[in-house]
């Protein structure tokens, strides 16, 4: 007779049964194939593609969006538009069997940022991934790049937290892409328009069917969300509520990206400096721009040139609230989390120098049970 002995520091009480060891001890992650691929010429008018159905997998933790777009022929002296071709999608839409969005809807460019700011994994911007490239310049190619993207599910490596069941073909989680128009992406386009190919994999998580290990993350059916308002049309002095989006919910980030009304992001000159964001009466931050991103440049160790893969990003402003266990955010337990409840107040005061549209870009964690059962994971 075979008698389970538990993970160490696991053992039960006599007379019990042993308690399981946490779920990551008793998976590992995989990735894939979907057989969902789609090609596509650029054009000046958007395309969207065919929803795609979530493959069928034990526990989904991710997707990954391979883009190649490739251009021959060419002889115009190709550049591209500030936000490209991280902005290759005008739209991206992950979404519940019901359509609630979980992450998204919003340009591929927000995803990127929500990619290298909040705390996923490391070397979280596309731009400074070994497969990204784009080619400027009057070559036969000029205009081609390669980009992969990740859609985050799951919010917390360590632990699991947010991924999610993905196990139905009646009630299917689903992704929806529209390809962006070629004025969009390039600010010189290529002689002809490029082809450009997307392939979907996914990310998860096996049933490791091991006794001794729980089969689901702690607080399973807990959901974390990446959503999006605007405040349009901000001028001169301005102070307001910001949007309700994910108010009621444990806040894991926050990020501002400010945009010149019909034009590109904007920085210095435009976004308020200073800035403050209130919460409840109480200043969560009150500071200028050059704080903010010595702030920022410290958390997540960027040195680099402005708009690269390991710089800060023009127009771009992040308040996280994922570092209580380390130094960098992503090192999480949970404990840092902006705690929030429906009808909490969350106000901006500033003075804009231009006109412009804010996009708040609210990361927070829908959570299966108490707020409390995502603090503290192990």
């Amino acid at each position: 007779m075979t008698t389970m002995t538990a993970p160490a520091g696991q053992a039960g009480k006599p007379g019990q049964p042993a308690p399981l060891g946490p779920f990551r001890g008793g998976t590992q992650p995989t990735v894939i194939a979907t057989g969902y691929t789609q090609t596509v010429t650029l054009s000046a008018a958007t395309q969207a593609l065919p929803t795609y159905q979530i493959k069928p997998t034990n526990l989904l933790r991710c997707i990954y969006i391979e883009v190649k777009a490739t251009a021959a022929g060419n002889a115009a002296t190709v550049a591209f538009q500030a936000d490209a071709p991280l902005n290759v999608f005008s739209s991206l839409n992950f979404a519940d069997a019901g359509g609630t969005p979980i992450v998204g809807p919003f340009d591929s460019y927000a995803l990127n940022a929500a990619m290298k700011y909040f705390g996923y994994f490391l070397n979280g911007d596309a731009r400074q991934n070994a497969v990204f490239s784009a080619t400027t310049g009057s070559g036969a190619s000029g205009g081609s790049f390669t980009v992969v993207f990740r859609i985050p599910v799951e919010a917390v490596a360590r632990t699991g937290l947010g991924s999610l069941q993905n196990q139905s073909t009646n009630s299917p989680l689903t992704l929806d892409l529209t390809v962006n128009t070629s004025a969009a992406i390039y600010s010189t386009a290529p002689t002809s328009a490029p082809s450009i190919s997307i392939t979907l994999r996914l990310g998860g998580y096996w049933d490791g069917n091991n006794g001794a290990y729980s089969p689901t993350p702690k607080a399973f059916g807990s959901t974390q969300y990446v959503n999006r308002a605007s405040i349009p049309a901000l001028n001169g002095a301005s102070q307001f509520q910001l949007p309700n989006v994910g108010l009621g919910n444990p806040v894991r980030n926050i990020a501002f990206l400010n945009y010149a009304t019909g034009g590109a992001r904007a920085g210095s000159g435009t976004f308020p400096d200073p800035f403050e964001i209130d919460f409840k009466g109480n200043r969560l931050r009150q500071s200028s721009i050059l704080q903010w991103q010595y702030d920022m440049s410290e958390d997540w160790e960027l040195s680099g040139a402005i708009d690269t893969g390991n710089g800060l990003d023009t127009g771009v402003f992040v308040q996280n609230f994922t570092k209580d266990f380390g130094t960098n955010p992503g090192a999480e337990l949970g404990l840092g989390y902006l705690s929030t409840a429906v009808g909490d107040e969350l106000q901006v005061i500033g003075t804009w120098g231009a006109s412009s549209t804010l996009y708040e870009l609210v990361n927070f964690v829908a959570v299966n049970g108490a707020p409390s059962a995502v603090q503290g994971m192990v």
